[in-house]
């Protein structure tokens, strides 16, 4: 009987840690990695019939799948081997997420009424693929520090994915969840959404995959975009600083505490990639 009480009680309490990590109001954002064939190893290809054939797809099928909220399809430029594709995909929900795949033929029925047009279109589109993917997260993103585009971008966008660390609040002098939250709150809302070279601007949080908590602290993978490579090297937001703490003193104290929370800035830069805007969501 004893040991039973200990089994629920352990049960409860690791529940109710996963449930503390989900916000109902944010929202599931997953991460894939597929493979592009060389053009030279496909039969009758060229990039003017790939580049054709990934925006018809795109154009026909992100209408239709209505739970998929945002789509983000990224191309090698800095990092990663040439022929690597990461998609990162928006949801409300992960049951959203698994309906929305799991419907998929039927959805490609609707944007291709005719049979014999939907086999001979998907013939052309899958030619260029390997025919693999890789699943590389299922991540939280806060929606309270969300900036989405102004506008649809025609020209391709470079995209910057860096994982910071939230430090252990054990760590932060005078530290609190509360605090941290404002902290973080007013950064973004004085400096990040003001910023125009920012053009999107996403925090993902620890949800089904990857590690968490521990000395390391919690890892928050962000992600930026910009209208070009220019941009994206160019980090000074001293400007947009100054105007929302124009007192040094008050500035400095902010800035030490916000450092404080983000493990004084340490991170690891994880991707650098074009954007192929074309096919966004």
């Amino acid at each position: 009987m004893i040991k039973r009480i200990v089994i629920l009680c352990i049960s409860i309490s690791v529940l109710g840690i996963l449930h503390a990590q989900y916000n109902p109001d944010n929202h599931v954002v997953t991460i894939s990695k597929y493979y592009l064939k060389a053009l030279s190893d496909v039969e009758d290809g060229s990039a003017e019939e790939r580049k054709e054939v990934f925006e018809e797809n795109a154009k026909k099928m992100n209408p239709l799948q209505e739970r998929l909220i945002s789509t983000m399809v990224l191309g090698h430029f800095w990092t990663g081997t040439s022929n690597e594709v990461l998609e990162i995909n928006e949801w409300a929900s992960m049951t959203d997420a698994d309906a929305s795949v799991r419907t998929t033929a039927d959805t490609r029925k609707k944007a291709w009424r005719k049979d014999e047009d939907r086999v001979e279109f998907m013939s052309k589109f899958n030619k260029y693929w390997v025919g693999k993917h890789t699943d590389v997260s299922v991540l939280e993103l806060n929606m309270d520090v969300l900036k989405r585009p102004a506008r649809q971008y025609k020209e391709n966008t470079i995209v910057t994915m860096v994982q910071y660390n939230l430090a252990p609040l054990s760590k932060v002098e005078d530290g609190s969840a509360e605090d941290r939250k404002e902290v973080l709150q007013k950064f973004f809302d004085n400096v990040v959404k003001k910023d125009d070279k920012v053009l999107s601007y996403m925090e993902l949080t620890h949800y089904w995959s990857g590690s968490a908590g521990g000395p390391e602290g919690w890892p928050v993978i962000v992600v930026n975009e910009y209208a070009n490579i220019e941009d994206a090297m160019d980090q000074d937001n001293s400007a947009l600083v100054e105007k929302a703490w124009p007192d040094e003193e008050e500035r400095k104290a902010f800035f030490k505490k916000f450092n404080a929370y983000w493990s004084n800035g340490h991170h690891k830069d994880l991707e650098i990639r074009n954007h192929w805007v074309s096919l966004r969501k």
